[in-house]
């Protein structure tokens, strides 16, 4: 079950995956500014393929995307990338992705990039809790806005830790008790 409030996306591949991605509907930032309500905003939005990556400090979308949605600069930034350094637009923009999420205002900026329409990046996927698994050779990624706490994949119940690695004396039990770790299998450690 959903915690109210909370908005889910989960993206299952028939295979291992390198490149994440799923749909991404882009239309006008939902804000004072403009006067555009959500439901306006998606009744516009075009759809794109949106590439997941935590690599990137922002979003990013090509020049396609600001063709086919029309999309005004508000400004130019510098941006940095694999080729080095360059001067590119900057603009307002709502993201609507799969399974009801949305972001009514993201700064994007423009550039180039394979695979893809939208790159989106650590700005969105660092709002919310973000993880990658490998279930049966096939990738699974799931994103929740807003963030619902940290994914600790070690202090989780039944975790298995690494060699050499031990649970601190005040954290669950590995082995799923539900007690702290010194009055469980840390007694007798």
């Amino acid at each position: 079950m959903r915690p109210q409030g909370y908005k889910c996306l989960t993206v299952r591949y028939k295979e291992a995956t390198r490149t994440l991605h799923s749909a991404v509907h882009v239309g006008p930032p939902v804000d004072d500014y403009n006067s555009v309500t959500p439901e306006q905003a998606f009744q516009v939005a075009k759809t794109y393929t949106g590439i997941w990556d935590t690599g990137a400090t922002g979003c990013v979308v090509t020049q396609k995307v600001v063709s086919e949605c029309g999309l005004v600069p508000v400004t130019l930034t510098r941006v940095h990338h694999a080729q080095g350094e360059s001067r590119s637009f900057v603009y307002r923009v709502s993201f609507f992705l799969p399974s009801g999420v949305a972001i009514p205002v993201v700064r994007v900026t423009q550039g180039n990039f394979i695979g893809g329409d939208v790159l989106i990046g650590m700005d969105v996927i660092g709002g919310g809790d973000f993880a990658v698994s490998l279930d049966h050779g096939k990738t699974v990624f799931s994103f929740r806005l807003p963030s619902a706490g940290a994914i600790d994949f070690v202090l989780s119940k039944g975790a298995v830790l690494g060699p050499g690695q031990k649970p601190g004396r005040n954290s669950p039990c590995p082995c799923g008790s539900g007690k702290k770790y010194k009055k469980c299998h840390g007694r007798s450690a």
